[in-house]
């Protein structure tokens, strides 16, 4: 791969809610989308070689190259450009980004955090191998957590970063964020309540001897630092003010769920991704309840932070009818997702033309949504980016961007 002349920005995991595996269904639907491709690329080349009858003029060995074997099927089998079908993946949220300057950031600790650590670990030993271990800071990793929720946190103990002394974790997150890690691995105040242990993971801070920092994000006007002494956090940090990484600054604010939830504008060298998931616009019939004020206050903010920036990745677990109860997903059972803390999906596309955002990647998919679904709505949404100018596609796994 090149080198990194800004900003990397790598999609590990994008599912909602929690980790799902495609079922028979799924990979019946991929494999016969992809057998159907492969079929008419096949029978255009043999019509090339096809008589005024339309009857072959060679034998199967002159097509394949040799007697029909392996080799001579595999020989050709390249000969054809498959595209590759779409792939959304199966782990929950986990974003890495990489700073040409030598920063690891990661956004977020779902499922795809054990894949997305196991590849900065590979990394970092190349670097050493390299003689760039002190020039890079590459010991160093900087994790910015949206809030508490299973599916945001449950890659932690899987993570190889955590199992290595010379290991520098710095975890920025609000205060229930950094409580979930801490609450069952005991990694920042190195305590663990003994009913609480081994309940949910084998693994405790004995056996994670990697160093972890732990910096809580609060509004000081409302939530000021609390006196010395506290056994949870290193260092308080201000949401209102940026919080800067080498070159690169991040801005945090709060948006709607129902936890208390993070986003973040990532800026670098003149370019912007926003990183916002879990955030719902809500949907409620009485316009001045408290949390319907609350979430367009927070749509609002999330709009002022994205204007013209060049990445948005943001939650749209849903369909309006859907949202509303109108239908189900996976289910003909509709149930109302009203304060379940995730957008509509057509509420991110008029968001996105609203600010003029670049590209758009909807992730947080919902794992009742099967893949043929998903499929056609990013062919949908091909549509609307040809309509607009802009670029909306639903977020794959193992999507690599540069900016």
């Amino acid at each position: 791969m090149k080198d990194i002349e800004n900003l990397r920005i790598h999609f590990y995991g994008v599912q909602g809610s929690g980790s799902i595996y495609p079922s028979l269904q799924d990979r019946q639907a991929y494999q016969k989308v992809t057998d159907c491709e492969l079929l008419n690329q096949v029978f255009t080349n043999l019509q090339q070689q096809t008589g005024p009858e339309g009857r072959l003029n060679a034998t199967i060995e002159e097509l394949i190259g040799g007697p029909l074997n392996r080799k001579t099927l595999e020989a050709y089998r390249a000969q054809f450009d498959m595209p590759t079908a779409r792939i959304y993946g199966g782990w929950t949220t986990c974003i890495r980004i990489e700073t040409a300057d030598g920063f690891d950031i990661v956004l977020d600790c779902g499922s795809g955090f054990r894949v997305c650590a196991k590849d900065i670990v590979k990394k970092w030993r190349y670097l050493e191998g390299d003689g760039q271990n002190i020039a890079n800071n590459h010991r160093h990793l900087y994790i910015f957590g949206s809030h508490s929720h299973y599916d945001h946190t449950e890659g932690f103990d899987q993570a190889a970063v955590c199992f290595d002394p010379c290991n520098h974790i710095h975890v920025y997150a609000n205060r229930q964020y950094l409580q979930a890690l801490d609450q069952i691995l005991g990694i920042f105040s190195h305590q663990v309540d003994f009913r609480l242990k081994g309940v949910q993971t084998p693994l405790s801070y004995e056996l994670m001897p990697a160093h972890f920092y732990a910096y809580e994000i609060r509004d000081f006007q409302v939530d000021p630092p609390s006196p010395a002494g506290d056994k949870l956090v290193h260092q308080y940090h201000d949401l209102s003010q940026h919080i800067q990484i080498g070159e690169t600054t991040l801005y945090p604010f709060e948006v709607f769920h129902p936890s208390p939830c993070l986003a973040y504008r990532i800026e670098r060298g003149g370019k912007v991704f926003i990183f916002c998931t879990d955030h719902e616009l809500r949907r409620g019939l009485e316009p001045d309840h408290p949390l319907q004020i609350a979430s367009l206050e927070a749509e609002e903010r999330l709009c002022q932070q994205s204007v013209n920036a060049d990445v948005l990745y943001r939650d749209g677990q849903f369909l309006r009818i859907e949202y509303d109860g109108d239908l189900g997903i996976g289910s003909p059972y509709g149930i109302s997702r009203l304060d379940w803390g995730h957008s509509c999906i057509e509420d991110v596309l008029d968001m996105a033309v609203r600010c003029q955002v670049k590209h758009t990647f909807i992730g947080h998919h919902d794992p009742n949504r099967d893949w043929l679904e998903r499929n056609w709505w990013d062919e949908t949404l091909q549509r609307k980016s040809e309509q607009t100018g802009l670029n909306f596609e639903l977020a794959q796994a193992e999507t690599v961007i540069d900016l």
